[in-house]
């Protein structure tokens, strides 16, 4: 049978796993493996991506709750992330590294609506295989790294650099939307350079309105990994091109060209996705869709509502922060010429100069305290703070004066 290549399986012949694997397997004798390793791991391998530091998920047999009794007993740390779904998180440590190993226990899919699984626990390997995504995810290893391929397509697949559903693309499709967009992430993160294949560009494309209806938290997760790729804004156009783009993020996007021009600039997903905003005003929107937490909401808001001043940038940097700054800068240049000739070589320096004053940005402190108004003879409410926001604007406009010269301006200006 066919062997992961241990050049590639550095994340197999860590102790650590082994350890886990062999705990797992215990009692089986000559039986074959009762807990296999499963997913992103087996592919990457094959597919000669995989590091020592690849996460590792875990099929097995065993149920549960005999997975966190066998771990307890071996003083593994164990914690239910997904028991209702058989699955649960070994926390083992490589030095201060803790790695975390999902194992989860063999299931069918008893009914699904398209957004939530129940299952049973099951012992069938075919039966665990069938329920997956893809092809390429449904392939296992044991601990010596012999391969296991149910579907009898994984390895196929692997070869020709394709993505696949399992079966019926549309039945598999109809099981969990969000496996629209795990398409378009897995395709063009692993099989960028082969064509989409049409029967599943078919049923991802009949999944459009279904699709609006997912959480926006998972929507937002797939998304942000979307962006994170090299090949980002090739996956945006197809999607986009499947009239899927609209469904998911609630707008229409401005178009491509600043998305692929971000890709060069940063590797922040949500910056990317930045930059398919066609106004300010689309950012509720997005949110909305998405459901943005309001950290994300707020970053978004900052850096679109205004363009960047570069006359006034330490102004810029002080009231509205760094992060800010960055962002519209690089949202800027995103949306510049690309040939950066005339005034906008000039302006494209600039925006560079800014970010990279952002990058070591330290926020002065303001000098004006309560205490030097009350002594200088105002008194606590209202004027005080009015007093206290105006000497502000005034001393950043000022270039940060020293205290001596905030009290000297403070008593010109209650004289």
């Amino acid at each position: 049978m066919a062997k992961l290549d241990e050049q590639y399986s550095g994340w197999l012949s860590l102790p650590q796993t082994q350890h886990l694997m062999q705990l797992l397997n215990e009692g089986a004798g000559d039986k074959r493996a009762i807990t296999r390793c499963v997913g992103g791991c087996v592919r990457d391998t094959l597919m000669q991506l995989a590091t020592v530091d690849t996460e590792v998920d875990m099929a097995t047999e065993l149920e549960p709750q005999a997975v966190m009794a066998r771990l307890q007993a071996a003083n593994v740390k164990v914690v239910p992330t997904g028991i209702k779904h058989g699955t649960v998180s070994a926390i083992l440590y490589r030095g201060d590294t803790p790695l975390v190993y999902e194992i989860t226990t063999l299931r069918d899919d008893v009914e699904t609506d398209g957004r939530h699984a129940e299952v049973a626990f099951t012992e069938d390997w075919q039966g665990d295989a069938a329920r997956r995504d893809f092809t390429i995810n449904a392939l296992y290893a044991d601990a010596d790294g012999t391969l296991h391929d149910p579907t009898g397509q994984g390895l196929a697949d692997i070869e020709a650099r394709r993505v696949r559903f399992i079966g019926d693309a549309a039945a598999r499709i109809e099981e969990d939307y969000l496996r629209v967009l795990r398409y378009f992430r897995f395709h063009f993160r692993l099989t960028a350079d082969t064509p989409v294949d049409n029967v599943a560009l078919a049923a991802c494309r009949g999944a459009a309105v279904p699709l609006r209806g997912l959480s926006g938290e998972r929507k937002q997760q797939e998304m942000l990994k979307i962006m994170a790729l090299p090949e980002a804004a090739r996956a945006a156009r197809a999607l986009h091109k499947a009239d899927l783009l609209r469904p998911v993020l609630g707008i229409e996007p401005m178009g491509f060209a600043a998305l692929e021009a971000m890709l060069k600039l940063s590797d922040d997903p949500l910056l990317r996705l930045m930059s398919l905003l066609p106004t300010a005003e689309a950012v509720q929107t997005l949110s909305d869709a998405l459901r943005l937490s309001r950290k994300q909401m707020m970053r978004l808001v900052k850096a679109l509502e205004m363009p960047l001043d570069l006359t006034h940038l330490s102004a810029a940097l002080y009231f509205d922060g760094a992060e800010a700054v960055r962002d519209r800068a690089l949202l800027a240049l995103a949306h510049m010429p690309s040939d950066g000739s005339g005034d906008a070589g000039d302006t494209i320096k600039a925006l560079h100069a800014a970010i990279a004053e952002s990058a070591n940005y330290t926020r002065p402190k303001f000098p004006l305290t309560g205490a030097m108004m009350q002594k200088a003879g105002l008194k606590d409410g209202p004027e005080m703070g009015v007093m206290a926001r105006t000497l502000e604007q005034w001393w950043v406009a000022e270039g940060f004066p020293d205290e001596k010269t905030v009290k000297a301006e403070l008593q010109k200006r209650l004289a």
